[in-house]
């Protein structure tokens, strides 16, 4: 059944309800699991939890109670205990953020709204190494995937970061950060086979002696099944892929250290472009991705006097996107950067600089209805100059604490971006924590903007005759784009409220200024059979966004604990006369999921067994129509003797499949989300 016949939103909550009252009664289980369990703790006592230290959100060590900014962080076990099979599903657990699966190979990933594929307003960093693709300033998640045994945590900040981390920072920051290498040495080999996916092995080696350090070498590999559309037909979004990769930590004879990370991938994932939408006459027909990379970074972390310290990072990385029949991309770029934390009496001062250059060949064959036409700049480099620096002071000590700090962005796109910040926090007690920010971030312009014309050619019904309506895109003059620019004030308010309760709580108001949208021009009749429609990009649209977000933590007993998040979300745009900017406007307030909520409870029974519930629950979305959903997860895990594991893991329960995004921009066929049985088994030799 198409999307734009799936039943209203009310009749969709009506059919909601039933299930959700189960599953509600479903968590009275825990009253009778401590007759079973043996007492174990859960691995992270919630005491804990508060004194988690996090490096993104102002480049320096800080417990998360210290953080002024809507900061969440994802650990290992809670990866674990998810049944997360990829990183953009284990993003679901940090409230904010809007994950979306398209398919079984594509997602929406962004934190509060402009939501989409080409989501272009979030950062995302890999061990600290920026993994922005300058081709439309964001990221291509299926060539980001991550061992996840690999990953100590995942850091969350909501909220605009450029202050710290620079251009495109603007709704937020998510560092995937991997486990050093000393960890658990020995070799771990987990395989996994599901009813969506008929096999996945991970294999990492740990610990490998070298010298003073230690090193790490992993690999992955997996084959996933297509999903179906509404009506049951099969998809074509298959995804198989491949990554091996490396960590290796020495220390260094200063009290310092060295890290090396590096990886290469390949990864297929199949895809199906439905133009019927434009013209009826036009086939469906499928199209394969196929990309590569390698990444490889050497950070180096050196103490200095009077308790200060000194890093550095180089990394390079290669990449090839080739999206069969309309991109082909090659890509190198390399970066280096290095800041100093400087203790100085009250403060915590904190500069430094960095460097990147990229390098891309692109090409642009098109296809059918969707062509694009002669490319003038095939080829174009890329380079971002950067200077930062940031003090934090206390004006009373371990009470109020402001900080406040600028980075300074010069990119050969769009020119010099400066991004500051202002923030406060104030701590009444130990575990109470009230902030507040004032914060600046930029976004620029990316390449398929600047430089890539297309043609669309739709066939439209006008009596008496059908003329053919082509749709130009020609690129803007040189200069006549800016960046993007958000201006957000954000707080909020955390607290341990007893021994077993966590609360933490943010609001916040986005004010978006200077968006880039397609603006239409003057309507040209080429001849009876044809018209054409000329589009240019403009900094034309504004847009505001405002909402709150919570989380709890909550040791219900010493075996039992569940973790709840909601958050909600509005997006308001000023419609212009423009029909072209109007439609886009549209489509960024259509995708805002007004309600999100998560809740997962965990149980750790007697003799290692372990017992994981996982519910989530999705509001409707307006354009394109997505009805409300709700899922529910579940984790049985048990020991294979004393270097064993086996899981048991149900995805998706409630339903057969349900639909969760509808792609924007390319016409790629919809599909839904289907249930998932899976076992999977993992040895520790």
């Amino acid at each position: 059944m198409p999307i734009s016949n799936i039943r209203s939103r009310n009749a969709a909550a009506t059919r909601l309800r039933r299930p959700l009252a189960r599953l509600l009664m479903a968590l009275s289980v825990p009253l009778a699991l401590p007759v079973l369990a043996g007492g174990i703790l859960l691995d992270l006592p919630l005491e804990d939890l508060l004194k988690v230290e996090i490096t993104s959100a102002s480049r320096k060590s800080q417990h998360v109670q210290e953080v002024a900014a809507a900061v969440f962080v994802i650990t290992r076990e809670d990866i674990e205990r998810s049944g997360a099979r990829n990183i953009p599903e284990a993003l679901r657990m940090s409230p904010g953020l809007e994950v979306a699966r398209i398919g079984n190979n594509r997602w929406a990933v962004s934190i509060r709204g402009f939501n989409g594929r080409f989501a272009n307003k979030l950062l995302v960093l890999k061990d600290g190494r920026s993994v922005y693709s300058p081709l439309f300033s964001g990221v291509i998640w299926e060539d980001e995937d991550a061992i996840l045994g690999d990953v100590e945590r995942i850091e969350v900040i909501r909220g605009p970061g450029a202050a710290m981390w620079g251009t495109n920072a603007v709704n937020g920051v998510i560092n995937i950060i991997s486990r050093s290498a000393a960890s658990a040495p020995g070799t771990k080999l987990s395989v996994s086979s599901a009813s969506d996916e008929p096999g996945s092995i991970t294999l990492r080696q740990e610990g490998i002696k070298i010298g003073d350090g230690h090193l790490r070498l992993s690999a992955k590999a997996f084959d996933l099944n297509p999903a179906y559309t509404g009506s049951g037909t099969e998809g074509n979004d298959n995804w198989r892929a491949t990554r091996l990769g490396l960590r290796g930590d020495w220390p260094a004879a200063d009290g310092g250290s060295w890290t090396l990370v590096g990886e290469v991938y390949q990864s297929q994932a199949d895809d199906r472009l439905d133009y019927t939408r434009y013209a009826a006459s036009t086939p469906i027909f499928d199209m394969r991705q196929r990309d590569s990379g390698s990444n490889l970074l050497l950070r180096r972390e050196q103490p200095t006097a009077n308790g200060g310290q000194l890093e550095w990072q180089v990394s390079a990385q290669t990449s090839v996107v080739d999206l069969q029949t309309l991109i082909h991309e090659d890509r190198q770029i390399v970066a280096a950067e290095f800041q100093h934390n400087l203790p100085l009496d009250r403060h915590a001062f904190v500069w430094g600089a960095s460097y990147r250059f990229s390098r891309d060949n692109i090409e642009l064959p098109g296809s059918l209805t969707f062509t694009f036409l002669p490319f003038s700049r095939p080829q174009r480099n890329w380079q971002l100059t950067s200077v930062f620096l940031h003090d934090e002071y206390a004006l009373i000590a371990e009470r109020l604490h402001l900080s406040g700090g600028v980075r300074i962005d010069n990119d050969s796109w769009s020119g010099t971006q400066v991004q500051p910040d202002l923030r406060l926090t104030y701590n009444p007690d130990p575990d109470t924590t009230w902030w507040t920010s004032l914060s600046r971030a930029a976004r620029t312009p990316s390449r398929l903007e600047l430089d890539v014309p297309f043609s669309l050619s739709q066939t439209v019904a006008v009596p008496p005759y059908i003329p053919s309506v082509l749709t130009m895109r020609a690129p803007p003059l040189p200069g006549t784009v800016t960046a993007e620019v958000v201006t957000a004030l954000e707080a909020g308010w955390r607290s341990r409220v007893s021994a077993q309760l966590s609360l933490d709580l943010s609001a916040f108001v986005s004010d978006y200024r200077n968006l880039l949208s397609t603006v239409t021009q003057p309507m040209q009749v080429i001849s009876p059979d044809v018209v054409l429609v000329p589009l240019t990009t403009s900094n034309a649209a504004q847009a505001r966004t405002h909402g709150f977000e919570l989380a709890a933590d909550w040791q219900v007993s010493p075996i039992w604990r569940i973790q709840p998040v909601y958050s909600r979300l509005y997006l308001d745009s000023p419609t212009l006369t423009d029909p072209a900017t109007a439609a886009e406007q549209s489509l960024w307030q259509g995708r805002v999921a007004r309600d999100r909520a998560s809740l997962r409870s965990s149980w750790n029974l007697r003799n290692g067994h372990q017992f994981d519930l996982w519910l989530k629950y999705v509001s409707a979305l307006s354009n394109p129509q997505v009805p409300a959903y709700t899922a529910v997860d579940l984790r049985y895990a048990l020991p294979i003797g004393t270097q064993g594991n086996l899981a048991f893991i149900g995805q998706n329960l409630l339903k057969q499949r349900h639909p969760e995004f509808v792609s924007d921009y390319l016409p790629v066929q919809q599909t839904e989300i289907g249930r998932s049985l899976m076992v999977k088994a993992t040895w520790h030799f």
